[in-house]
């Protein structure tokens, strides 16, 4: 399992086609999207890839002709030196990847976070901040 950024330019003759779809069929790779963005100028969606090592290698070729891949590293980044570690954020986390560990500061599962910003939202120190 991996996670992919893909770009698509509005533009592009395939913004309007059903690219994950495409992928899917004709790679037999599992595809979950974490995220979709869609503005004017670019869209994006943030992608969840699985499938043994020969079929994901597949569906990266295959997607790469639809628009720039970009790998995702970290989706949510947290300022240590603003962070009190209030726990905030953990109660408005819909996917658990924040909690309170066992000497009771805040710690995340980055491989869990799909960006939807609402722990942004909740942390009064504005200590965390999600990478788009």
């Amino acid at each position: 399992m991996i996670k992919k950024r893909i770009y698509f330019w509005t533009y592009s003759k395939y913004i309007s086609k059903p690219v994950i779809a495409d992928v899917i069929l004709n790679t037999g790779v599992k595809i979950n999207i974490l995220k979709a963005k869609v503005e004017p100028q670019e869209a994006f969606l943030i992608l969840e890839i699985i499938g043994d090592e020969e079929v994901v290698n597949k569906a990266l070729e295959y997607l790469s002709k639809y628009g720039e891949l970009e790998e995702i590293k970290d989706i949510i980044k947290r300022d240590e030196e603003r962070c009190v570690h209030c726990g905030c954020c953990v109660t408005q986390c819909p996917f658990d990847v924040i909690y309170v560990s066992e000497d009771y500061s805040i710690e995340f599962d980055k491989d869990k976070c799909v960006g939807c910003k609402n722990c942004v939202k909740a942390c009064p120190f504005k200590a965390l901040k999600v990478l788009e």
